[in-house]
């Protein structure tokens, strides 16, 4: 059974890490096809169609699994769970279907309110996804979940690709096309779901008896319980953060004095942060997934695996940093803002240390501190991200999320009375300094005109910074992986 699990967590994870890769990677041509002002208006629904998504993949379908294991009805529970999913997730979609153009509104953009209703409808979709990844995570069986999860991600990328070339030939309204790309998330989801049914010995029958049971349904809902609020605040975390910035940043900007389309092409700009941000999220959360299993079992997070996941992420970001006036130029045809992008990215060590903390006092117990610690971190984000932007336009609203998180991870280690040691190692530091040199000479002496041999030098200047960066630090990083 021990077995079974590690490996359904690394199957997990490596459908994670392919998921994350291809979430990131298909914004590149997705921008290169629609421009910014286009990539600006996927990006304001984007966060609603995710938050959504990661009910469906990661916090139900853990509910169930938890649910079964526990529970002398099985059946009964599951029963309950379905009914009690499917009534909510209906209710969920006609408050946004009804809400749709005021939320556009609020956004500063009426014509956002279509995308947002197709990004709405994987509501829908919630119930059925949640009750089959569910079970088969109850059965350890986790490659059901994972082979799902690629389906859904490769189906939808495809689809959102094929959106944006439609612009390119039939229409040049980048909200028509905004629609089309949360329409073809919708059909990945129904694609996936499809699979789970041929693949799965779960049938629906007497699922939809006893639907006026509305006192199981309120205990099952308590069943969810806070420590599962808690865990499923924290994996939308950063989406709620991206929401903010939705209603936020481009009202700021047209106030400012900026015309709406041009605060619509800022925007979009700005969103680029977002697969440079998940590109350097995707390693270090990636191993802190797969290590799970192993930290649950022994109630902490490994001095190791600490270690590990705050170099890589400092030395990460800080060949993003440096690299990052190239990448935009090479990825987006354009160095616009690349400061502001620049601060942007130097999230990536912040929140990987904030996960860190996070599941150690999620398994100490301590959830309501750290709901606590997230909540003041959105109120900071709140108060700090219109007068920034106002003032500050894209760099505020950088400034803004990165203020925010370090305010979060400084209550995290204030609370636990320690300070990230890893920090205080010169050796590390030399060698991240050394890499940054070697980056920044090949980088100056090193030019190309043309994106594929600009390419070709990222690559080079990568090759050049990571070998640096081992050949100084390698005894260290041997022992970390032991």
């Amino acid at each position: 059974m021990k077995i079974n699990l590690i490996k359904g967590a690394g199957i997990l994870t490596l459908a994670g890490f392919l998921s994350k890769i291809l979430a990131a990677l298909y914004r590149f041509p997705y921008q290169n096809l629609v421009g910014d002002q286009g990539f600006y208006a996927f990006q304001q629904v984007y966060p609603f169609y995710s938050i959504i998504t990661t009910l469906s993949l990661v916090a139900l379908p853990n509910f169930l699994s938890s649910l079964i294991h526990s529970s002398d009805k099985p059946q009964e529970d599951i029963r309950l769970f379905f009914q009690t999913s499917l009534i909510l997730s209906i209710l969920s979609f006609l408050i946004l279907s009804i809400l749709c153009q005021p939320l556009a509104k609020l956004m500063g953009e009426e014509r956002l309110a279509l995308p947002l209703l197709a990004a709405s409808l994987p509501l829908l979709l919630v119930p059925f996804l949640s009750l089959y990844r569910g079970i088969a995570q109850a059965k350890s069986d986790m490659t059901r979940t994972a082979i799902s999860q690629i389906i859904e991600q490769f189906t939808r990328v495809l689809l959102i690709i094929c959106a944006a070339l439609t612009f390119t030939k039939l229409s040049t309204n980048v909200y028509t096309i905004s629609f089309l790309a949360m329409l073809g998330s919708f059909i990945g989801g129904i694609v996936a779901l499809i699979e789970l049914i041929f693949s799965s010995h779960f049938r629906f029958k007497g699922l939809f008896t006893g639907l006026t049971d509305w006192r199981g349904k309120v205990s099952i809902i308590q069943k969810f319980g806070f420590s599962s609020v808690v865990f499923t605040f924290f994996m939308v975390y950063m989406l709620i953060l991206q929401m903010i910035d939705v209603f936020v940043v481009k009202n700021a900007l047209t106030h400012s004095g900026i015309i709406s389309t041009q605060a619509e092409i800022l925007k979009g700009i700005y969103d680029r942060g977002q697969p440079f941000l998940q590109l350097g999220l995707v390693v270090t959360t990636s191993i802190l997934t797969d290590s799970l299993p192993k930290v649950t079992k022994e109630g902490q997070i490994s001095d190791k695996i600490t270690d590990f996941v705050t170099y890589l992420s400092i030395a990460l970001t800080v060949g993003l940093v440096i690299l990052l006036p190239e990448m935009n130029d090479v990825l987006f045809k354009s160095h616009a803002e690349s400061l502001s992008l620049q601060i942007f990215v130097l999230q990536i060590p912040v929140i990987s240390m904030i996960q860190l903390e996070h599941h150690d006092l999620f398994l100490a117990g301590k959830n309501k501190t750290s709901f606590v610690i997230l909540l003041f971190g959105l109120l900071a984000k709140l108060v700090l991200v219109y007068p920034l932007s106002l003032n500050f336009r894209l760099i505020g609203a950088s400034i803004s999320n990165l203020i925010s998180l370090i305010l979060i991870l400084s209550c995290y280690l204030i609370y636990r009375k320690k300070f990230p040691k890893q920090l205080l190692n010169l050796r590390f530091w030399l060698a991240i300094l050394t890499m940054a040199v070697v980056v920044l000479i090949g980088n100056h002496f090193l030019i190309f005109s043309g994106r594929i041999t600009q390419l070709f030098k990222i690559f080079l200047l990568t090759l050049a910074g990571c070998t640096t960066f081992f050949s100084i630090f390698k005894m260290k990083i041997k022992e970390i992986l032991g």
